[in-house]
């Protein structure tokens, strides 16, 4: 592990992490941790984090992508959470608040199936669970067929512009492109394990406050597989974002912001 400023980035174990906190801040409220979904990272929530000064926050890139790219593969979902378990284990908090988006919320809620103590709660934004809902599958499967065809680079910018449309890509920069392909078997990895038995989390059995989130203009398919997810969990709420799709943490910083102040009450914090 490496030193750094108390507002900047630094090395954990190989992990970039991102750690934005102050001098003065109320010690009654939890760390803030974040973690991001396939083929993203921790910049990606950088908006959202500017709009929640009161809280220690952190984030950081998922082995295998952006500025961990270097730190190798997770060949499984519990080598992610294992991670997760490493950036808290360096925050030196013992109340954490984690805001999953995506499969960063699959990897949130394999946490709380641990029973860490440290956790007090969590944001779940539209992630897969297996174990409820095969949908997500499909989305995999077109990306893992690419990478046996044409690579782990392909099913990278396969994975990217069916995520967020051709109009997207195509305003990439060619390096920007280059990185995200590079991603590659990162994305393939976590899409096999998320199709094996081990992958598999039981919702009933956790027993921590979720706050579930949802933007309204999200494909039904995510909404749908919230919906089950939030009749499986013992304590659990839904909060929709208008206006909103999958990426909301992008498009509505402002009420992604308002979403993780809500994340906070929920579990218990002032």
């Amino acid at each position: 592990m490496t030193a750094s400023p108390s507002d900047g980035s630094l090395k954990v174990n190989g992990l970039a992490v991102v750690r934005r906190t102050r001098a003065n801040l109320d010690p009654d409220l939890p760390t803030v941790l974040f973690v991001h979904g396939a083929m993203d990272r921790a910049a990606s929530f950088s908006r959202v984090m500017r709009r929640l000064v009161q809280f220690d926050l952190i984030a950081f890139d998922r082995r295998g992508y952006s500025g961990s790219l270097s730190a190798g593969v997770n060949k499984t979902l519990d080598g992610h959470v294992d991670d997760v378990v490493e950036v808290i284990e360096f925050s030196g908090s013992e109340s954490v608040v984690v805001i999953g988006h995506s499969l960063g919320g699959t990897l949130a809620l394999g946490l709380a199936a641990r029973a860490d103590s440290r956790v007090k709660g969590l944001g779940v934004f539209e992630s897969p669970m297996p174990s409820l809902d095969n949908s997500y599958a499909s989305v995999g499967a077109g990306a893992i067929e690419r990478g046996e065809e044409q690579g782990p680079a392909s099913a990278a910018e396969f994975f990217y512009r069916l995520m967020v449309g051709e109009a997207t890509w195509t305003r990439l920069r060619e390096r920007d492109r280059e990185a995200r392909r590079a991603e590659g078997p990162a994305l393939l990895a976590e899409l096999r394990s998320l199709r094996t038995p081990s992958a598999a989390i039981d919702p009933v059995g956790i027993s921590l406050p979720v706050l579930l989130g949802v933007g309204s203009e999200s494909p039904s398919s995510l909404r749908t597989g919230s919906a089950l997810l939030h009749a499986a969990l013992p304590r659990s709420e839904v909060v929709e974002i208008r206006g909103a799709g999958h990426g909301a943490h992008l498009s509505h910083a402002d009420e992604f912001a308002r979403y993780v102040q809500s994340c906070v009450v929920f579990a218990g914090g002032p």
